[in-house]
């Protein structure tokens, strides 16, 4: 029996990987009201779909402002934060001073009804992925992330030399 769900679950993973290899970011992000395609593309950016509701973004949100905050690595990284909340003034209230004093490379958008995220293939909040300049999906991850932790900063120093 575990070897089946264990079968399932592998597939299920696969399945995910070849669809979201397949999505055009560009393309799905400008469906995203107020998004500006000039502030990202040619770019390596962080996508993180999070929402005010769901109790591990509300931890890690403030996190990864932070690292906004203090990243400088070699090429500029920009972060493209989009809530799922209804409105941004409701996100914005668990951001850092209300969202008032965000980095200048922290993008703040908003999906209220999802439909940017599933296109991405993004179901499990917190979701992130690490897109290179030219919209390519490097690196997906699923749940809260330890932004503050110096292997994060070493990770994206390493990626962006």
């Amino acid at each position: 029996m575990g070897l089946v769900v264990v079968g399932i679950l592998t597939f299920f993973y696969i399945h995910n990987h070849h669809e979201e290899e397949k999505v055009d970011v560009y393309s799905t992000l400008s469906e995203l009201t107020n998004f500006k395609l000039s502030e990202v593309q040619g770019n390596y950016f962080i996508l993180h779909f999070w929402a005010k509701w769901c109790e591990p973004c509300a931890e890690e949100i403030p996190t990864l402002v932070e690292f906004s905050k203090k990243a400088q690595f070699a090429k500029p990284l920009k972060i493209v934060a989009v809530s799922l909340d209804a409105t941004l003034e409701e996100a914005s209230l668990i951001l850092p001073d209300h969202g008032k004093s965000l980095p200048v490379d922290f993008i703040l958008l908003l999906d209220p009804e999802h439909k940017v995220a599933e296109k991405m293939g993004s179901y499990q909040y917190p979701e992130t992925y690490f897109i290179d300049p030219k919209g390519k999906i490097l690196e997906k991850w699923i749940g809260p992330q330890k932004w503050t932790k110096p292997e994060v900063s070493e990770f994206f120093k390493n990626k962006l030399i």
